[in-house]
């Protein structure tokens, strides 16, 4: 799952703001447990609905003898020869948090065995950018995805700003994409882990609909379905995004 609104700001700075709330919460659990206070029933409906709506696989794993080396589905399952494959332009590469890279929901390695120029680098840090995209590549022509919990109806569905915070209505200098693969939390590790992702430009997305399988926060999209969005409004050709989808709804949701 690619969930990384917020994480503009630097490593440091999350550190400082996470440790806040942290703290913040911490009192105010303590507050209830003293004066015996229970949630709203409107934020008891809402905590229900979120548990009874969560995918059961969600913490589900592949056994990893079994698994494909290519795929990552257990060999009875392998999607390697199930799926077309498209030689797209703008290069993709997925960094994966290492928890993520047997789960039973996970789109990361669905997405690198269909686009032919795609990598997924699984990790926890990463010794700068080159040695993620390669000697020859420049990172001004890179963007991280993130995705938009402020945007409205009738913004954008792609937004790119550089480190300078420069907005661009100009895409084709784009060379590649990353992004970052995990639940939330664990983006926000790699996000603290690695500084260099700050050189990047940021694409953010403000996508129009909602994540084909349920996510753990609003507006929340999968690794896959957030690469798709990408490549579709950043001039790769649209039959190229909608297969990526088809195959994720079809192969790992399991809706027919």
């Amino acid at each position: 799952m690619l969930f990384i609104i917020g994480l503009e700001k630097n490593p440091e700075q999350c550190r400082k703001t996470t440790s806040t709330a942290v703290r913040a919460e911490l009192k105010r659990r303590k507050k209830f447990s003293k004066s015996g206070c229970r949630p709203s029933s409107t934020r008891r409906k809402v905590m229900a609905e979120s548990v009874k709506f969560r995918d059961p696989r969600v913490h589900q794993k592949i056994d990893r003898h079994r698994a494909c080396p290519r795929c990552y589905r257990d060999i009875d399952e392998c999607l390697c020869a199930k799926v077309p494959v498209f030689e797209n332009l703008i290069s993709v590469i997925i960094l994966q948090h290492p928890q993520e890279q047997y789960k039973q929901l996970n789109s990361a390695w669905l997405a690198n065995i269909m686009l032919k120029n795609s990598h997924v680098r699984v990790g926890l840090s990463w010794n700068g950018f080159k040695s993620v995209a390669g000697e020859s590549a420049m990172p001004s022509q890179w963007g991280i995805l993130f995705l938009n919990n402020k945007g409205k109806a009738g913004d954008p569905p792609v937004t790119i700003q550089n480190r300078k915070k420069q907005f661009s209505a100009d895409y084709g200098f784009l060379k590649g994409i990353i992004a970052l693969d995990g639940s939330w939390k664990q983006a926000k590790t790699l996000w603290w882990r690695n500084p260099w992702f700050l050189k990047l430009n940021r694409i953010s997305l403000n996508p129009a609909h909602a994540s084909l399988r349920a996510q753990t926060r609003e507006g929340g999209l999968s690794t896959i379905e957030a690469i798709a969005f990408a490549l579709d409004n950043l001039g790769e050709d649209k039959l190229t995004g909608e297969s990526l989808r088809e195959n994720f709804r079809r192969l790992i949701i399991g809706i027919a």
